[in-house]
């Protein structure tokens, strides 16, 4: 398995997370108070923020013993990422997250947020021949969330795949120009 698809995993886990304002893939809008309360709950504050992913679980019947190694070595590595959110970007709450997830054939099944906490279920198909469903749930606040994320997807010929993984997002400090 290439570092590529692991890093694919680790950013659509991140927008389960990040992308939570839409709502069992329809359109959020004004027009519904629990819809644009939903939205609210996720405004970050601007500033720099690191996106943490730690692998707990990671499982594909029927993988050889070599490869299910070499997977599970990868996969033992936390991934971080760490970027600014402008003052701009907040100002547009999940407008920037929906047209990330405006690029690929992603939905939500689920979605509860209130009283800073969060439970949702995402799916995602891709053109490479991928199915995704992620089941997430977990804390926010205006500086960060911690999700625990459940994700079972088939890869290209059939095979099935289990991960567990936390997501960590945490505002780091102010942005600095550069």
């Amino acid at each position: 398995m290439s570092r590529s698809l692991i890093g694919s995993l680790a950013m659509v886990s991140a927008l389960t997370m990040a992308g939570c304002g839409q709502s069992s893939g329809e359109n959020t809008g004004a027009t519904d108070p629990a819809k644009a309360a939903a939205e609210m709950a996720f405004q970050f504050q601007p500033g720099k923020y690191r996106t943490t992913v730690e692998f707990g679980k990671v499982e594909m019947p029927g993988m050889p013993p070599a490869m299910a190694g070499q997977m599970k070595s990868m996969m033992s590595q936390n991934t971080s990422t760490e970027y600014c959110v402008s003052p701009e970007q907040a100002a547009r709450g999940l407008d920037v997250m929906k047209q990330q997830m405006g690029k690929g054939n992603c939905k939500f099944e689920k979605f509860n947020a209130s009283n800073g906490e969060v439970d949702s279920v995402f799916t995602c198909q891709t053109a490479k021949g991928m199915d995704l469903r992620s089941a997430s749930k977990g804390s926010y606040s205006a500086t960060g969330s911690k999700v625990a994320v459940t994700s079972d997807m088939t890869i290209p010929g059939g095979k099935a795949m289990h991960i567990e993984q936390t997501v960590t997002m945490e505002r780091i400090g102010d942005c600095t120009p550069g």
